[in-house]
């Protein structure tokens, strides 16, 4: 692909996904991301074959880009399992302060079924084969539950995690603005995993 093309179904990428992540597929125009990104609608059809190929491809490259942010930070080695379910909470939080737009496009993936979710398949299996063997260390060696399975393990990781994000400002009102302070989200991360210690 020639390196103005490429600019151009980048640029492409990036509207789209931008507005796909604030108004979800159906409420996403094709018209509207080609006067977004100033270009021609047909450019769009060309790169991506039809609006569900534009919406998959963006979901796909950032659930890619976040599984590479974790395989690069994840913090694991065998000298931290102690403290396993603590780093790993941290490391999710931060993903999704990094990414916000992940959690909106995975809700509305979600939303729209199986014919997106589809394509995520595999795409996180070697970062949690990584987890899971540092799972079953912790476990062995006292520091996490016994009475837990991994994928209710990391379910819970994951949901706590984008619980936090996604609700941020109902529970701030609901619940206590302190939560969302520096101080609230260290002891929020605390807590939660101590849930899940075997300590």
């Amino acid at each position: 692909m020639q390196e103005r093309a490429k600019k151009t179904r980048e640029l492409i990428m990036s509207t789209a996904l931008a507005m796909f992540a604030e108004k979800g597929f159906h409420g996403t125009k094709v018209d509207a991301i080609a006067t977004a990104a100033k270009v021609n609608k047909q450019r769009i059809y060309a790169y991506f074959g039809s609006k569900s190929g534009l919406f998959e491809q963006c979901l796909v490259t950032v659930f890619a880009e976040v599984n590479r942010f974790e395989r690069e930070t994840l913090g694991l080695n065998i000298d931290n399992i102690f403290c396993l379910s603590e780093v790993l909470l941290r490391e999710y939080m931060d993903l999704h302060d990094k990414y916000p737009q992940f959690q909106r496009m995975l809700t509305w993936a979600n939303l729209e079924g199986t014919e997106f979710v589809d394509k995520l398949l595999d795409i996180k299996s070697e970062n949690f084969k990584k987890v899971r063997v540092f799972f079953v260390a912790a476990q062995q060696n006292g520091f996490v539950r016994q009475d837990i399975i991994f994928e209710t393990y990391i379910f819970n990781i994951m949901a706590a995690a984008w619980f936090y994000h996604s609700n941020r400002l109902t529970l701030s009102r609901t619940l206590s603005d302190k939560l969302f302070t520096v101080d609230g989200r260290e002891q929020f991360i605390r807590e939660a995993a101590n849930q899940l210690s075997g300590i």
